[in-house]
């Protein structure tokens, strides 16, 4: 049975496309960590209530694992990255259920305790429970899904934004998520050109036939970044999770070089991501921006904080679906926000 490659319209995924556009959580790098400042669109939708608007109570603060007190780490910042499968420029819509699909999902945490900066990528497939809406923008309530239709079910703008942040901190035990970077197709030469050439080590063998073998040290730039982060042969079932492989091979290329470009050159970084003003859509203001350059100065990245969830990727009846281990992210979760009392 081949693989199926989604597309964000109420469900339909198209069962054949030999190219698929995912932007790679290095995106949150460039745009949410580095502090994209764009304004709120005015929403023509109609007003709805986003679920419990992500609003975790006080449970999350105090935990018990494993026979052991743990406190949540109130020194953390969350930020979700989703590159949805859109062309151009991102709209709000007066019709819900219609917006693109999550087709990339990463989360940000920052945090200022251990001065460290995590990137958890998680796959657009993961069964979890997400709030569905009618196309006037009545909440349906809560069902199983794959992850990229919580963005999908909203109106393109902040219920969409919030939809997807409170799908995550569901599936990661509740802890505060609240802050969203959503970048359609078009960032891919704002990124190439902010990041420049960077030589990275091919990991798998899936797209071979396009000149990158496995093990080979090749150079990705903007003529060849699309193709190394959003290609897959949709003829092979699970295609999804190798090129996850490949995106986190070009995050660890790029992540140092990134970051110390962004904080020796914040006002030339600035203009170039201020071009992707109309294909981007955030919950980020600039006193959110000017917070973040500060904290990214003194936070460390490297390979061992970049992490999948485990779990079981299956075929599905109708599309590929990914099990997590739900006692391992309890684990993560408690490894990345809470600190031993």
């Amino acid at each position: 049975m081949a693989a199926k490659e989604r597309q964000g319209k109420r469900g339909h995924f198209p069962r054949r496309s030999r190219w698929k556009f995912v932007i790679i959580a290095v995106c949150v790098i460039a745009f949410a960590v580095l502090g994209l400042y764009l304004h709120f669109r005015t929403q023509d939708a109609q007003p709805v209530e986003v679920g419990n608007e992500v609003d975790v109570g006080l449970g999350y603060r105090e935990i018990v694992y494993e026979g052991k007190k743990y406190r949540y780490n109130e020194r953390i910042t969350t930020i979700v990255y989703a590159g949805v499968d859109a062309d151009g420029s991102l709209t709000v819509s007066s019709k819900y259920a219609n917006a693109p699909l999550a087709d990339s999902i990463s989360v940000i945490v920052l945090d200022e305790y251990h001065h460290r900066m995590s990137i958890i990528a998680l796959s657009r497939d993961t069964m979890t429970g997400i709030h569905k809406y009618t196309l006037d923008g009545k909440d349906r309530g809560v069902f199983t899904d794959h992850l990229g239709f919580a963005y999908a079910y909203g109106e393109g703008g902040r219920v969409s934004g919030m939809n997807l942040c409170e799908a995550i901190s569901d599936l990661l035990c509740n802890v505060p998520v609240r802050s969203y970077v959503v970048t359609s197709r078009a960032s891919i030469p704002v990124i190439a050109d902010i990041i420049g050439p960077v030589e990275v080590t091919v990991p798998n063998n899936d797209i071979a036939d396009e000149g990158f073998v496995e093990g080979e040290t090749v150079v990705i730039d903007g003529s060849n970044l699309e193709t190394f982060i959003r290609s897959r042969d949709t003829g092979k079932d699970l295609s999804n999770v190798g090129r996850m492989e490949r995106q986190r091979a070009y995050i660890e290329a790029v992540a140092g070089k990134l970051t110390d470009y962004l904080t020796a050159n914040s006002s030339e970084a600035w203009d170039k991501i201020m071009q992707a003003e109309k294909i981007a859509n955030t919950s980020i203001t600039r006193s959110s921006y000017l917070n973040l350059t500060k904290k990214l100065k003194n936070l460390q990245f490297g390979n061992s904080n970049y992490y999948t969830l485990e779990g079981q990727n299956v075929v599905g009846p109708k599309y590929d679906e990914f099990y997590p281990d739900l006692s391992q992210v309890k684990k993560l979760v408690v490894d990345l926000f809470y600190i031993e009392q």
